[in-house]
């Protein structure tokens, strides 16, 4: 049966044997003897104590609540026995071993290198001078990957923020230790208070010499702390007001028909949802998608939001599981946008295109007419230039999607045979079979009678093929001394003339009602006095 004792070491308490406490107290009375000219050695000692209240705490299980002679000497062991911090009784209770059981350690020190935030040598809050000493790389270095990632996107102040509220700042010699990959024993500790004597006696000089300046930059801003503080209620009010705008404004977009996502509403898509769904690859996980969607643009602003509550009401308190929760949630959320939309970039790798030769009923016809055939999807009275954002031409429903802008180009043939009437489909997707056969599935069901082309305003496809670029172009070569009729409303669709802008989807002028003679000089257009343009043919 042994005897304990209750004590208090560095403010955490433990039930140790009497014997165990004669022996650490011996110890610690040796260290304070030789360090009672150090003027720091109440500092050393307070970490000393810390230092072993952590290791006694390790050696705590529900099994094992009293702290042992054995333990007390195993702690020794750790902190270190150099004869410089032995007493002469300690050192005679060494050689003669008559205090001290002989024994082999069971206990190694496992200290490892943590993360901490750098305050001493940060700039701001020392997160990029802690990653530096974790990851031992000049902490400059960091610093241009927050400036890069803050130019790209401005991820950089974002994640910035998230490590100053979550990692911890290193205040204690054991946690600047620590930080430094350095063990915490008896040599670490007085080395670092040497370390920050020495570095303090070379500053000391430089201080000197500016100590009328920091004088007056104190009282500057002992001066001016009641107009930052009142700049810190401003920016909190700023940061609550902006933020709730934002997520107000992100809301509606999500969930709401506001027009602000132009190609989500009840006369486009239906929602956000049955975007994604026949936007991505993977049928099914546009739930997940439009989640990860919400957490990545919402975390930051609720993060905004938070901070500017803190300034505004002067809350010091930190809620750091809070935040780390939040950062691991939205870091999770941008590895699955992240993985999804890599998945959707290749399902646009290949490209394929298909074409049809659309055969005329008259061999010697002269004129064609072009003209469109009934909308009924979007409007017969909608013309492409007017079209504010080419989503207004865009539906889907549940088996369906059709899109409003097919393109017709007008060639000229360098000889006197018949009109030449081809469709070309094209599509993109994970491979050249996949484009095609996306493209093969493409409806654009246009009418030729006699003389008389009706084209459609839409093509369609099916929904499970997804949106994958898919497009229609019908090109018509018209031969020479032969002429093309436009309709009243063939300006529903994308033109372009041999000579023209290549793109067809922007329309550069009003073609309904318009001829197009194919002559030596060109494609000339008659109806169009106002513009006059000669359109000089391409080689076919």
């Amino acid at each position: 049966m042994n005897k304990t004792i209750s004590v208090n070491i560095a403010g955490f308490a433990f039930t140790i044997e009497e014997k165990a406490y004669d022996k650490l107290h011996h110890y610690l009375d040796s260290i304070r003897r030789k360090f009672v000219d150090e003027a720091e050695r109440d500092e050393i000692m307070d970490d000393i104590e810390s230092r072993i209240a952590e290791l006694f705490q390790a050696q705590i299980t529900t099994s094992k609540e009293v702290i042992t002679t054995r333990d007390v000497e195993e702690v020794i062991n750790i902190m270190g026995r150099p004869e410089d911090y032995i007493s002469d009784e300690f050192e005679e209770n060494e050689k003669t071993g008559s205090h001290r059981e002989r024994f082999e350690s069971t206990y190694e020190d496992t200290t490892q290198k943590r993360l901490f935030r750098d305050e001493d040598g940060g700039m701001v809050g020392g997160v990029c001078s802690g990653l530096g000493y974790y990851f031992n790389i000049d902490p400059t270095l960091v610093r241009i990957i927050f400036v890069i990632l803050t130019i790209l996107g401005g991820s950089g102040i974002l994640i910035y923020i998230v490590l100053l509220i979550v990692v911890p700042a290193a205040r204690s010699t054991a946690d600047k230790l620590q930080m430094k990959g350095r063990s915490v024993n008896l040599d670490s500790i007085k080395q670092h208070f040497n370390d920050i004597k020495n570095d303090l006696t070379d500053k000391a000089r430089r201080v000197h010499l500016k100590k009328k300046v920091k004088q007056a930059v104190d009282k500057s801003v002992h001066a001016s702390s009641g107009f930052a503080h009142m700049i810190s209620k401003i920016v909190g009010i700023g940061f609550i007001i902006g933020s709730l705008f934002a997520l107000f404004v992100l809301m509606t977009i999500f969930f709401g028909e506001t027009g602000l996502l132009p190609i989500v509403g009840s006369e486009n898509i239906e929602d956000l949802g049955t975007f994604i769904d026949i936007l991505y690859p993977e049928s099914g996980l546009h739930s997940l998608i439009l989640l990860a969607i919400i957490i990545v643009t919402t975390l930051p602003l609720i993060s905004i939001l938070i901070t500017g509550i803190k300034l505004m009401f002067d809350i010091r308190k930190a809620y750091k599981p809070t935040a780390t929760a939040g950062f691991i949630l939205w870091v999770i959320a941008v590895a699955i946008l992240t993985i999804t939309g890599i998945e959707l970039g290749m399902s646009f790798r290949s490209q394929g295109e298909i074409n049809y030769t659309v055969p005329l009923e008259n061999d010697s016809t002269t004129v064609l007419f072009v003209d469109i055939s009934k909308d009924d999807i979007f409007s017969d009275h909608i013309e492409l230039n007017q079209v504010w954002n080419y989503s207004e031409l865009i539906k889907a429903d549940k088996d369906q999607i059709f899109i409003g802008f097919p393109q017709l180009r007008i060639l000229q043939k360098k000889d006197s045979t018949n009109f030449s009437i081809t469709m070309y489909k094209r599509s993109n997707g994970l491979s050249v079979k996949e484009a095609i056969d996306k493209a093969e599935k493409t409806q654009y069901d246009l009418q030729l009678k006699n003389d008389h082309l009706l084209l459609p305003a839409y093509y369609s496809f099916p929904a499970k093929d997804k949106l994958r670029g898919q497009g229609v172009v019908v090109e018509i070569k018209v031969p020479l001394g032969k002429r093309l009729e436009f309709g009243n409303n063939i300006d529903r669709i994308g033109i372009c003339v041999d000579g023209d802008n290549y793109d067809c989807r922007h329309p550069e002028q009003h073609y309904s009602n318009t001829s197009w003679h194919s002559e030596g000089t060109g494609m000339i257009c008659s109806g169009c006095e106002h513009i006059q343009r000669v359109y000089h043919p391409h080689s076919d």
